[in-house]
Parts: structure tokens; C-alpha cells; sequence
């Protein structure tokens, strides 16, 4: 047998059954040639000299008789039907496809686990399916599915319990088949007594073979079964009668007029629409002030709201591609609406707001606001009348005898081409546009997307800063403590005795009789030399002179620093 045959029949097996499942008599014959090329195939496996070798595998206190390995499956395909000469890509995952189409057919199944038919490249048992139980030998029957589920109920339910959907359909089989419901219990004892004369090996394959077989072709719900039936097509060719005719005539007409581009200039379109819309695609360019979704700052929606007195400047550009993009924003239609007014000619839009809301209204009101809109806009001597040609009109009268939603479609298409090529085009041009680009809201990028202890961090540095003043922003013109010391010269002198233990609390502020003049940029330990030595306990704050220099500072303010007591003695000071 041809071994390229082989693999293109096996690999498309899938395809054949899911083309080929319900058709007649003839369809049915080109799925029993495909399982006859399957099982010639499966014939040269169980061949004993050329085919996949089999035998005894030991396990842990048992031996699994007439079992082969998964490898040795996938690499015996390999060899027999040369994939790697005729797969460049993943012979391997070919090789293992196959063995999977094979063992879903029911061909070979797995030992012990037969819930999954899948084969895996590795070391797991599998065993061949006796001919009988083949697709082609041997069709499901409901009796005979009845009498497995019987045979298995009264066998140990530890070892051999029916699962939950066999329970049901147990349960279901003995109402469809009460009438031989007790010719049913006796093949199944029968068969019970039978099952017992056996050897225990022997018996073991028959029922893995037996339960492997009704698991292909009675699968669990949501698995998938290969064999399984659809239903039968209704194939037989429909009468046309002359309503049918006359519907074919009017579409094969509407494709004649229909207009046919080619395949470049569709390209070149899909390009042109790309780049005018690129600016506004968040995707691309992003969005500003930043992304709710990003940040959970919501600005974006409040800005972006269906109606708002001030656009956004992306809103407003957006506004001037299309007269589309115009009318699907609420915002715009009043901006262009205000425009209008100042032109008076505002009837258009007029008439195309009461169309869409006759389109978008409820079915009860149809009839009465379609009466509404022509006495309105379209007859004679209407209050806010559009300008319409005569046969426009007749549509339109023609079209109401039988009201509906698309009763001023006709009207709505001259209307909307009357705005797009004559007040669309001077809405753009004129002043009033330019003042909402003008006026538009630029928002800003917000560059901290996460703020997270923030707040903590900032809360920490005010208290250490309350705690612990830097002398240096106490100094020059960011502090003036000339009036400080002078309001402080006013206080009591009994307060200049008392003093607190801390740095935050000083009471004592003089001016000294003189100035001592000192440089910003002098070291600090200059400027402890030029500190009198009266009051060793007393702290010169520089400060700006009244002169203005930037170079000359003068220590006009005094702190008194407390010191310790002589009397008080550490513990640690003292000896012994």
C-alpha cells in the first residue's frame, strides 16, 4: 500500500467524515472506502514481524498482556509512511495526529484510563481493539448498549460503577425498551455466567475492548465523537414560484449597479482613512489628560461628555473631516445648529433631527409623528419648509400611504447632500468655528500616572521641619526678624529668666550694642570666632543690613541658648 495514499487519506479524515456524515447511500459507500484504508493500515500494525511490537508489560504486582507503547506507535508511523520526506514542518506532531484520528476511530485505546482517547508521545499502554468491535463490522444498538449498562450494574461497584451519565441513560434505556426490558436481564446474566468460564486475562481484554467501544461511539456529554450521525439534509430542490423569480431579478439588477473598485484603489482608500484618523486613535497616539483606565482619573469622561459648553480641541478638529463625524456627536450637531440660526437656515438640520428621532422612537408613535414632520417641513406653506425637488416630494407622498420609519429616507438623502456640500463647507469657514478651535480646551499630560504615599511622605517632612527649623531659611529676606525683635523688646524682663529645654522655645531676643559684619560666604568657623564672648550662651541670627547689600549682613537678633546648670551632675560623670 502506497504510504504518501495512506497519509493524506488518514490526515484528512476528519474533513471526509464531517463532508461526507448524512448524505445518501453513495456518500455512504466513500466512508466505508476511507475505513477500509484505515483498517488495512491498522492490519499492518498488528502485523507480528513488520508491525508495532507488542508485548507483556510489568507493573507493580500485575502484567498487562497484548499492550503496545505510545512511542513505539508514533515512530513505527513515521517509518511506515516516510512524514519526515513528506512533512518539512513537525513530522512528529503529524505522526502523533494520526495515532489520535486512529484512536478516536476506535482502532486502539488506551489501558486503564479509557475516558481519554488522546495519544501522547510517551511511555503509556494502549492495546488493540478486536475486529469485531470495528466501525465498519459492528453498528450501536440500543439493546445491545442496554444490556452493557445491565452487566455492569450488578458487578462490583467499586470496581466496575457506572458513571453518572450512564446511570441516566440507563434509566432512560429501560423506559424506551420496556416492552423487552426482561429479554434484556437475561442476555445480560448470560452473558454475566459466560464472563466467568473465562481466564482472568482473557477476560480482563474482552471488557476493556467492550468498555472502549461503547466510549467511542456512546462518549460522555461534551466529548467528541468522529462517528457520530448529524442529522439528514433536506437536499431536494425547491419549486421557484414567480415571487421567487421576481426576487432574483431585483438583486441580480441591484449587482449590476452596484459599483465595482479595484483591489488597489481599496487599499490606497483604507491607507487615506488611516492616516486622516490616526490623530484621534487612542491606540496610537494615546489620550490626554491621561487614560481613566491607567490613572482612575476620570477627566477624560467629564471632558468627553455627550454634551458640553466647551469641546475639547481634538473634539473640534474631528469636527471639520466629515459631516458624518459632525453629526454623531451631540455637541457638534448644537454648535452647528447655533450656526445655522445666525444664517437662518436652519430648517435642514431641523428636518434631520426629526427624521432620526422618528427613526429611534417608539412603533406607537410612528404614524403620528411621520404626519407631524411633512406638515412641518414638507407641505405647502409649512412653518420651517425645506427646499425640495417635485419628485422627491411625490416619493415621499407615495411613501406615507403606508407610514413608516423609512418614510423620508428619499427626503432625508437630498437634505443631508444640500448640507454637505453647501452649509457644512461654510460652517468650517466661517468665524464661529474658528472661535470654538480658538476657545477649545487644551488638557494637559498628567506624567504621574501612581501617587502612592505621596501624601505620607509629605506629611513626614512638614513635621520634621516643625520639629527641627533649618537656621538657614531663618537668615536673609525670607524671614524678618526685625520686627520680631522689636515686638519682643516690649515684653516683660522677668521672662528673660526663664527659658525651656528645648530649641523650639526661646524667649530671650536682644540686639546687640554692635554690629559685627560677617559674609555669607564665610566658614562657620569664622564666624564663631566674631561672636562676642560676654554671653557664651547667647546666638547671634544674621540678618540683612537696611543698605540692601547682597554682600553685608548684620547680626541684629540675639537667641538665648539654654545651657546646662553647674549644680547638675550626670550619673555618668560621677567616679565610683
Amino acid at each position: 500500500m502506497n504510504g504518501r495514499c495512506v497519509l493524506c487519506l488518514i490526515s484528512t479524515c476528519n474533513v471526509f467524515f464531517s463532508r461526507f456524515q448524512g448524505h445518501m447511500a453513495n456518500d455512504a459507500a466513500q466512508i466505508l472506502s476511507l475505513l477500509f484504508h484505515m483498517e488495512q493500515l491498522v492490519c499492518e500494525m498488528q502485523n507480528p514481524e513488520t508491525g508495532v511490537p507488542l508485548r507483556r508489560q510489568k507493573m507493580f504486582l500485575t502484567t498487562i498482556p497484548s499492550a503496545f507503547l505510545a512511542y513505539d506507535l508514533v515512530e513505527w508511523l513515521m517509518e511506515r509512511l516516510n512524514i519526515e520526506e513528506q512533512v518539512s514542518v513537525c513530522p512528529l506532531a503529524e505522526a502523533v495526529h494520526l495515532a489520535n484520528q486512529l484512536c478516536q476511530h476506535g482502532y486502539f485505546f488506551p489501558v486503564g484510563d479509557t475516558r481519554s482517547l488522546a495519544i501522547r508521545d510517551d511511555g503509556s499502554l494502549y492495546r488493540f481493539q478486536a475486529p469485531y468491535f470495528w466501525p465498519s463490522h459492528h453498528q450501536p444498538d440500543n439493546t445491545d448498549y442496554a444490556i452493557y449498562l445491565l452487566k455492569r450494574s450488578r458487578k462490583n461497584k467499586q470496581k466496575h460503577g457506572l458513571d453518572e451519565y450512564e446511570q441516566e441513560a440507563l434509566a432512560r434505556l429501560k423506559k424506551l425498551l420496556c416492552h423487552k426490558w426482561d429479554f434484556i436481564a437475561l442476555q445480560a446474566e448470560e452473558q454475566v455466567s459466560l464472563a466467568k468460564d473465562k481466564k482472568k486475562g482473557d477476560r480482563l481484554v474482552l471488557e476493556s475492548q467492550e468498555k472502549s467501544y461503547w466510549r467511542v461511539h456512546r462518549p460522555p456529554p461534551g466529548s467528541i465523537s468522529c462517528l457520530e450521525k448529524t442529522p439528514l439534509a433536506n437536499r431536494k430542490v425547491k419549486k421557484k414560484n414567480i415571487n421567487d423569480l421576481k426576487r432574483e431579478k431585483t438583486l441580480l439588477l441591484e449587482s449590476l449597479n452596484r459599483p465595482r473598485v479595484k483591489t488597489c484603489q481599496i487599499v490606497e482608500s483604507l491607507l487615506n482613512h488611516c492616516q486622516e484618523y490616526i490623530e484621534f486613535d487612542a491606540f496610537v497616539v494615546g489620550v490626554l489628560p491621561s487614560n481613566p483606565w491607567v490613572t482612575e482619573d476620570t477627566t477624560l469622561w467629564t471632558l468627553n461628555n455627550r454634551e458640553v459648553d466647551v469641546p475639547t480641541e481634538q473634539r473640534v478638529k474631528l469636527w471639520a473631516i466629515s459631516l458624518e463625524d459632525l453629526l454623531n456627536d451631540p455637541t457638534g450637531i448644537k454648535e452647528f445648529e447655533r450656526y445655522l440660526r445666525t444664517e437662518y437656515s436652519h430648517e435642514n438640520i431641523l428636518f434631520w433631527k426629526a427624521v432620526q428621532s422618528l427613526r429611534r422612537g417608539g412603533k406607537s408613535d410612528i404614524e403620528k409623528k411621520v404626519h407631524d414632520i411633512y406638515n412641518e417641513f414638507l407641505s405647502p406653506n409649512a412653518p420651517c419648509e425645506v427646499n425640495l425637488d417635485s419628485s422627491t416630494i411625490e416619493c415621499v407622498q407615495e411613501a406615507m400611504k403606508n407610514p413608516s420609519r423609512y418614510t423620508f429616507d428619499a427626503a432625508l438623502l437630498h437634505v443631508y447632500s444640500l448640507m454637505e456640500k453647501d452649509t457644512y463647507p461654510r460652517f468650517l469657514r466661517s468665524a464661529h468655528y474658528r472661535d470654538l478651535l480658538l476657545n477649545s480646551l487644551h488638557p494637559a499630560q498628567k506624567k504621574k500616572f501612581f501617587n502612592f504615599g505621596a501624601g505620607m511622605k509629605k506629611r513626614m517632612v512638614s513635621a520634621g521641619a516643625k520639629r527641627r527649623p533649618n537656621p538657614s531659611h531663618l537668615s536673609g529676606s525670607s524671614v524678618d526678624l526685625t520686627h520680631m525683635s522689636h515686638s519682643l523688646e516690649m515684653e516683660e524682663p522677668s521672662m528673660s529668666s526663664r527659658h525651656s529645654h528645648s530649641t523650639s522655645d526661646l524667649h530671650d531676643l536682644g540686639i546687640p550694642g554692635e554690629n559685627l559684619a560677617s559674609s555669607r560666604l564665610s566658614s562657620p568657623s569664622s564666624s564663631r570666632d566674631n561672636v562676642p564672648e560676654d554671653n557664651p550662651h547667647t546666638l547671634q541670627v544674621p540678618r540683612l543690613s537696611p543698605g540692601g547689600g547682597e554682600s553685608e549682613t548684620t547680626l541684629g537678633v540675639s537667641l538665648t541658648v539654654p545651657c546646662r546648670p553647674a549644680s547638675v551632675v550626670a550619673p555618668w560623670d560621677t567616679e565610683g
